[in-house]
């Protein structure tokens, strides 16, 4: 341990007097969802939610950390995962969407995010819109003032009819390891991640056979965004909104951070949104024993038990604790409302069938 705080010192000599390296400034805009405006009946407009993050990497900081990691860990860790997490939020920024009629801008919070709504109106809607097999969604441009960033986002439009399926991503979709310290930092920052087996492939069929939307809400913070993007890419699931909490290496411990009572409350109002902003789409919820998702997933459906179509549940086939525990949770769920599984492939084609 020695070489790193030598490490360490040696950076914070170079940084205090002034050789500092050119850092690099970014915008990263997580896909967001569309809702009608309800406000008013006789209205056409539509409310459009914007999220992202404007920050500036620290290469320096983020050798240190890899190098942290590295000697804890005794693995080669992915630097480009680790310098979001080193990164710097930049505070009270002006940023725009300026491929609209007309510019919408907003200000970075504290923490360098973007979290704003907006209305847009149906014509507006009906210039952008792109149809593909991940449904209905609308391109948008967003800008930094004065500076030359410029990313392209999506937004996601959730019509009042349909079937929209929720998924978790950690220990759900990808192999996390949520229990152990070690593998959920293995998992995270180092090597490609790893696909849940056979869930693209109900996801896929899924989606085609009710021409479903999907929505992915985790405990994994959004510097994990363009990480998890590319796995989702590569393994081929359904693209769809992501709904994620924001990581400061100095708020938390990474590891609890996953299974904090603020993942709760920020799943629960995530989904909450989605019903709430729908008149009759019916909901499928997807996730895993291993953090809340029970939990969260049993008080949603006894709030809206004629919108949750069913809830599944992955976890290990000889964990009978664990089942036990779900059949305490769920205990005035009818059993034909939810069901676990361990692979895509014990997931049932047709989820109506009882």
């Amino acid at each position: 341990m020695v070489d790193i705080f030598v490490y360490i010192i040696f950076i914070f000599i170079i940084k205090t007097n002034g050789f500092l390296f050119d850092d690099k400034e970014d915008l990263i805009l997580l896909p967001s969802v569309a809702f009608r405006d309800h406000s008013k009946i006789s209205s056409t407009n539509w409310i459009v939610s914007n999220q992202g993050w404007y920050y500036e990497e620290d290469p320096l900081q983020a050798k240190v950390m890899e190098k942290i990691l590295e000697k804890t860990i005794e693995k080669d860790f992915d630097i480009n995962r680790i310098k979001l997490f080193t990164a710097d939020g930049q505070e009270n920024k002006k940023v725009c969407i300026d491929n609209f009629n007309q510019s919408i801008c907003t200000h970075t919070d504290h923490e360098g995010r973007i979290k704003n709504t907006f209305q847009i109106s149906k014509n507006e809607i009906d210039q952008l819109i792109q149809s593909d097999i991940n449904g209905t969604k609308i391109l948008y441009q967003q800008s930094v003032f004065n500076k030359n960033i410029r990313t392209i986002g999506e937004i996601y439009l959730c019509d009042d009819n349909g079937i929209t399926f929720i998924s978790d991503i950690d220990d759900t979709i990808k192999v996390t390891g949520v229990t152990s310290s070690t593998e959920t930092l293995m998992n995270t920052f180092t090597g490609s991640y790893k696909s849940v087996l056979g869930m693209s492939d109900i996801y896929q069929y899924w989606q085609k056979k009710y021409n479903a939307t999907f929505a992915y809400l985790t405990a994994s913070p959004d510097q994990l965004y363009p990480f998890l993007r590319e796995f989702i890419n590569r393994e081929k699931f359904p693209l769809g909104s992501f709904h994620m909490r924001h990581f400061t290496w100095f708020d938390t411990n990474f590891i609890s951070f996953f299974m904090s009572n603020n993942y709760i409350e920020s799943k629960t109002e995530a989904i909450d949104m989605f019903l709430n902003n729908t008149l009759n789409r019916r909901f499928i919820l997807i996730g895993d024993i291993f953090q809340k998702d029970p939990d969260i997933y049993a008080s949603i459906y006894m709030k809206y038990p004629n919108r949750i179509e069913k809830i599944f549940i992955r976890k290990y086939k000889n964990d009978t604790i664990g089942q036990q525990r779900l059949e305490q949770i769920f205990n005035n769920i009818p059993q034909e409302n939810w069901a676990t599984f361990e692979i895509g492939s014990d997931l049932p084609k047709d989820i109506f069938l009882v």
